[in-house]
């Protein structure tokens, strides 16, 4: 089975949509993918911005985080065109669609939602066959936390591909440390690095200074 390794960046939605607002606080402004085949090669990529219907801006805050502009977006199209197009993308309905923490599956849930999306073949099978890398990472590896993606892609030991907060960037390196935990010798070293990481190092006065020379006068 192909896995599709999915990120979305989000703007916030204008406070003047209150009543969308209400149903959905963001909106789409870039969908960024990759194929894995199942010899764990990426295969294909899928990356398309997203103009947003319910704010005439890309916020400073979001351009700083993403790189994301509101020149960037203001020729692409709106939220439905661009993700039946990824839909098409993904193709026949078999495969698996993974992502870094279960909030794109809930972006896209609610956004489909509020912009009523007509419901197309497909679409629920993506939601039925949705999966949280974050959450495999943190049971695997028996975290207390969840962790951000650059944290465990610093524990695995690799080097983040690209700029971060980037959606196809942040898309190829959740595929990429997944097959780096599917591989016997990556996970082992992530298990070391993580368990040297929460082993408690309680240092004392005497770890620091060698009192025996010391001489009272």
């Amino acid at each position: 089975m192909r896995r599709i390794f999915i990120d979305l960046e989000m703007n916030p939605v204008s406070g003047e949509y209150a009543d969308f607002r209400k149903q959905c606080r963001s909106e789409v402004i870039e969908i960024g993918a990759v194929v894995m085949d199942e010899q764990m090669h990426i295969t294909e990529q899928f990356r398309e911005y997203v103009r947003p219907e319910y704010n005439s801006v890309v916020l400073k805050k979001i351009t700083r985080l993403t790189g994301i502009s509101t020149e960037t977006v203001s020729e692409a199209e709106s939220f439905q065109p661009v993700f039946m197009r990824f839909l098409a993308w993904c193709g026949a309905e078999d495969y698996e669609i993974c992502s870094w923490s279960d909030n794109d599956i809930w972006q896209l849930m609610k956004e489909l939602s509020a912009k009523q999306v007509p419901d197309a073949p497909g679409i629920s099978y993506m939601l039925n066959h949705w999966r949280d890398i974050q959450d495999d990472f943190r049971s695997t590896l028996h975290m207390e936390r969840l962790t951000s993606l650059q944290n465990a892609i610093d524990l695995a030991g690799l080097d983040f591909d690209g700029k971060a907060h980037d959606a196809l960037n942040d898309a190829r390196n959740t595929a990429l440390l997944f097959k780096a935990s599917r591989d016997s010798d990556s996970f082992a070293r992530m298990k070391k690095a993580y368990d040297e990481a929460m082993t408690p190092h309680v240092f004392t006065f005497a770890d620091v200074f060698d009192f025996r020379s010391l001489q009272l006068a």
